[in-house]
């Protein structure tokens, strides 16, 4: 005869034991897991010095209108540049496949957006690949052209290629979400979109106060942007871990100093 023994002695809880799976029962499907998106720096091949800052305010711009949809997990802007950052890997080679599909690995995303600015006059035309990473097969390419002060047309239409390549449904709560960022954004003009662009720059070349400086007058021309918010924070955040590093750096120095060590 075989003996039974409680639950608790087993080690088990009353409710384990309950809610065990019963022979012949089909476990529940796990939840669907959001893509990741990795969206890099654009490149400026148009050979205007001036739009050299561009690609990023662009990058950075996709982040934020892609991240409204809770289906797609989109890699922070921040993170993605502190990556890259520690990898020396340079911004002009990332529009090549294969360097992408490295930074793409680095960064745990399965898909990575980058592109280029090809042409800047009479118009401008933005080019774009989507890329997977595991195979580093470009399963899509986009181009979109249109005057200068069609710019956030452009952007959103880019923004709309991306979803559609990675066959992203947006809920209607969602997609009026990713509009009203655009709009919030579309609100600043293109001379806005120019500073944060240079803002970012600087930011990426350490240049943190002078980055957190540019974006203040657009906090208050731009207070519903989420972009210009999340840019002027990163700033900020960027320059007061700088700040703390360079007073830690000159304790350190006083303290060799007292001891006679160099």
């Amino acid at each position: 005869m075989r003996l039974l023994l409680p639950a608790a002695l087993l080690g088990l809880s009353p409710f384990c034991a309950v809610v065990a799976q019963a022979p012949g029962t089909t476990p529940p499907a796990a939840a669907p897991t959001a893509q990741t998106l990795a969206v890099l720096n654009f490149d400026n091949n148009t050979g205007r010095a001036d739009y050299d800052p561009m690609g990023r305010g662009i990058a950075a711009m996709m982040i934020t209108d892609l991240s409204a949809s809770p289906d797609l997990k989109v890699v922070e802007r921040e993170k993605m540049q502190d990556v890259l950052n520690e990898q020396n890997m340079q911004h002009s080679a990332l529009f090549d496949s294969t360097t992408a599909v490295r930074a793409g690995r680095l960064l745990g995303a399965q898909y990575i957006a980058t592109g280029s600015l090809a042409a800047s006059s009479p118009q401008i035309r933005i080019d774009m690949r989507v890329i997977r990473v595991e195979t580093g097969e470009i399963i899509k390419t986009a181009k979109v052209t249109g005057p200068e002060d069609k710019f956030f047309d452009l952007e959103q239409q880019l923004a709309d290629h991306v979803l559609k390549d990675l066959d992203v449904a947006m809920s209607p709560e969602s997609a009026a979400e990713m509009r009203k960022r655009q709009e919030a954004n579309r609100q600043m003009g293109f001379d806005s979109f120019m500073a944060l662009s240079g803002a970012l720059a600087s930011m990426d070349a350490g240049d943190y106060l002078t980055a957190a400086d540019r974006m203040r007058p657009l906090m208050m021309k731009s207070p519903d942007s989420q972009l210009v918010e999340l840019t002027y924070q990163e700033a900020k955040h960027r320059a007061a871990i700088a700040g703390k590093q360079k007073a830690k750096d000159k304790a350190g120095k006083v303290l060799r100093g007292l001891f006679g060590k160099p």
